[in-house]
């Protein structure tokens, strides 16, 4: 009987948690303070979801002749257009990216405007309130951040000022969502593909030399013909919260990896050296970067390959592949050395030790891909320490976030049989080939085919591919702009 009542009591209990939680209404509550991702059709927790006009500029710049020409300029492109958003498109007057995701934080307007867009003048219209700051994605590239300060008011930041939105209606007006769509080419509704009638593409290839130094070179196009090309010193790498410079130092008996937000005018080696205090990693001088994602930078020292995240990069601590992949890494790497031992003959498999370590680990480029890569050793003395060898597990996309190839190595190698490694635009409109001494970048036809020669790079003796980043549309005319007045 007394079995009988405890279970009573038990079961009275969850009723009273039960009811006590649909009564307060806490399970239903939205932390604003915790970023969060939104996912469609969940508008209710999407602060701008609809239709807005955008009816204003504020320059943040000191009142001249400059601030004058800047905002005659913004208004000329931005006054009186709409923004749109849903789950299907987001747009900002012309320019538009489909299927978007959000995600929202709230903070307050004074300390957005002073420490992440670094204006110390107050904006009299947003005050010192509380907003909510949804920023709005294009894959993973932040198309644009949108300051919500109450259910009919926005702001955009562009510029060195603000646009000023008015909300016209909680939904997306079909004409303006279809008019969005056609210049980004995409009919949601049909599935179809059209071509963009303005194509963007521009991509960073950073670049490790033979005697270990590093450049990053800028190429961008526009409706397939090559509108710029330039070169920047050390490796310029995207990333959420802006470019970073990320090298290595070699001076005064100093060899170190440096990774810091990049500034304009800056001996950056120097200053490095001097203070040896920011964002560093000592090493052994012959420290080389296998390669660079917008958040790891891979290397390879002490006959070791290891990956570092680019903002502790100071703390010296290593990531293992378990930190950023999903996938059983530790039984992954395992399987892929077993395999590779079994496939070996002669002494080699005798001395090969079939330890696995899970933080000895990098990526190599492959076929027009980024493949892993570990390392197995040998017993001594042998005349090799050490063998590498493929692990068959998928890049995590933490490492690297866009690695597709539409054409098939085969006949890339069929119809340019010297190519060595691809790069695809998300756009697919070019290509770069690469050999052991030149890019060569290609047009696309018909998203599939390898069309004509555009332009032909020269490569020194010895340089290696370390990094490649994308951008296309929008971002890649800002990419543009930068690499413009910093290369």
């Amino acid at each position: 009987m007394s079995i009988n009542i405890r279970v009573l009591n038990r079961i009275i209990l969850i009723i009273l948690i039960i009811t006590l939680c649909f009564s307060t209404g806490g399970c239903k509550s939205i932390d604003f303070d915790i970023e969060e991702s939104i996912k469609p059709p969940e508008y209710e927790h999407m602060a701008i979801h609809g239709s807005w006009k955008i009816k204003g500029f504020i320059s943040a710049l000191p009142a001249g002749e400059t601030a004058e020409a800047d905002t005659e300029k913004i208004k000329s492109k931005y006054m009186d257009k709409w923004a749109i958003f849903d789950d299907e498109v987001g747009a900002v007057a012309s320019e538009t990216c489909v299927n978007p995701q959000y995600k929202i934080i709230r903070t307050s307007a004074d300390s957005l405007i002073q420490n992440k867009y670094r204006i110390n003048s107050s904006i009299q219209e947003l005050g010192n309130k509380d907003v909510a700051m949804v920023s709005v994605y294009a894959g993973d590239q932040l198309f644009y951040e949108v300051i919500v300060t109450d259910s009919k008011t926005a702001y955009i930041y562009i510029n060195n000022g603000f646009l000023v939105l008015n909300k016209t209606s909680d939904n997306v007006d079909t004409d303006l969502k279809n008019k969005s769509l056609q210049n980004t080419g995409s009919n949601v509704g049909s599935g179809q593909y059209e071509e963009d009638p303005l194509l963007r593409s521009g991509i960073l290839l950073g670049i490790r030399t033979a005697d270990n130094t590093y450049k990053t070179i800028w190429i961008y196009s526009k409706n397939r013909e090559i509108n710029a090309v330039n070169d920047v010193k050390q490796l310029l790498v995207p990333r959420a919260k802006g470019f970073w410079r990320v090298g290595i130092i070699n001076e005064n008996s100093i060899s170190a990896i440096y990774a810091e937000p990049f500034k304009e005018n800056s001996n950056t080696n120097k200053e490095l050296v001097e203070r040896f205090n920011g964002n560093i990693l000592k090493v052994s001088s012959d420290t080389k970067i296998q390669f660079v994602g917008n958040d790891y930078i891979g290397t390879e020292s002490n006959e070791e390959f290891k990956v570092y995240p680019v903002d502790t990069l100071m703390n010296g601590e290593a990531v293992s592949l378990s930190m950023v992949s999903s996938q059983i890494a530790e039984n992954a790497i395992k399987k892929s050395a077993a395999d590779y031992i079994s496939s070996m003959k002669g002494e080699a498999s005798q001395k090969i030790l079939s330890k696995t370590d899970e933080s000895n680990f990098t990526l190599i480029r492959r076929n027009g891909h980024w493949i892993m890569r570990s390392r197995l050793y040998y017993k001594q003395p042998y005349e090799k320490k050490y063998q590498d060898f493929d692990m068959k597990i998928m890049v995590p996309t933490e490492l690297i976030c866009y690695d597709e190839m539409n054409i098939p190595w085969n006949d890339i190698k069929k119809k340019l049989p010297w190519t060595s490694d691809a790069f695809m635009s998300p756009n697919r409109d070019i290509v770069v080939l690469a050999d052991k001494s030149s890019l060569s970048i290609y047009t696309i036809k018909n998203r599939t085919e390898i069309d004509k020669q555009l332009l032909k790079l020269q490569l020194s003796k010895g340089e290696t591919i370390v990094m490649a980043e994308w951008s296309i549309g929008r971002f890649a005319e800002l990419w543009d702009n930068f690499v413009n007045k910093n290369g």
